[in-house]
């Protein structure tokens, strides 16, 4: 592939995110997961909802953030964890500047920034995106197993899925999130 060479090439090339779809519940037996593109709109949903409770919080940013933050996927794939101990260091994250800078090409470079603060995760903005990355990923696996869907109890054994950014709101959801897993005899 090329450089998108035009805004009309990078809202064609868009269109494939809907059609990529989440490999870690492939790998899991989820039949029919969700896409990529679904997982980016619950993702900016949670950060436009949760963004308001936290002070100081430039949420208009974090949305700019969210935006893309998944973008390179259209390139490389939606890469599992299991996947990152199959390369080098640094790797996957240098492919994937790589695979945005063609993505992105007819925008301003401030969108290729946009990545690069969420890829560093220093700021609010950037932290709040991860967690409600990770924070949209859990949710999917309690809907999942909800509906008997795959085997995806292992998702709840790793710490590294429960990231809150050192903010309440993004706490509090998780918390409510195991209590309801809890009650449902998860």
């Amino acid at each position: 592939m090329r450089a998108n060479g035009t805004l009309l090439d990078l809202c064609l090339e868009l269109q494939i995110l809907d059609r990529v779809p989440r490999s870690g519940y492939v790998l899991r037996g989820v039949h029919d997961p969700e896409s990529v593109t679904e997982h980016s709109w619950h993702v900016l949903f949670l950060v436009w909802t949760l963004g308001p409770r936290i002070e100081g919080l430039d949420v208009a940013h974090a949305v700019e953030i969210a935006l893309i933050h998944d973008l390179a996927e259209l390139r490389i794939g939606d890469l599992p964890r299991v996947a990152s101990r199959y390369f080098p260091d640094g790797a996957k994250k240098s492919a994937e500047l790589a695979a945005l800078e063609e993505i992105l090409a007819p925008l301003p470079a401030s969108a290729l920034d946009h990545y690069r603060e969420y890829q560093e995760g220093i700021t609010p903005e950037a932290r709040l995106v991860k967690a409600c990355d990770k924070l949209q990923l859990m949710l999917k696996v309690a809907v999942y197993e909800r509906w008997g869907t795959g085997a995806l109890g292992e998702f709840w054994d790793h710490p590294e899925n429960f990231p809150d950014g050192d903010f309440a709101p993004v706490r509090e959801l998780f918390d409510a999130l195991r209590a309801w897993r809890a009650e449902a005899g998860g």
